[in-house]
């Protein structure tokens, strides 16, 4: 039952949703061909997965540090690293006479 407007109302009946059997047969297949290409594949420990991304963060913190950003063609941050310059602090500017 559903209700619209507070009224409860039956609704009708649906089509049992089918597939195409030719349809599930070429999924069949695929699936089978990727299961069957990643086993075929060497995996790689979990630790050294582990060990890689690590490595790969205590390379980004060293540049972090370093001041170094990635920049894109159009000035912004996202392509080749380039280190920051340091700027100099500013002295605040002095209040406008007037």
């Amino acid at each position: 039952m559903s209700y619209l407007n507070g009224t409860p109302r039956v609704l009708p009946d649906q089509p049992v949703p089918t597939v195409d059997p030719e349809i599930e047969r070429l999924a069949h297949i695929v699936v089978d061909g990727l299961i069957e290409k990643l086993s075929a594949e060497p995996a790689a420990p979990a630790a050294s997965l582990l060990d890689n991304l690590a490595g790969q963060i205590q390379q980004a913190a060293a540049l972090h540090r370093l001041g170094v950003v990635r920049r894109t063609a159009d000035g912004g941050p996202g392509q080749a690293a380039t280190p920051r310059r340091a700027s100099a602090p500013r002295a605040p500017a002095p209040p406008a006479s007037g």
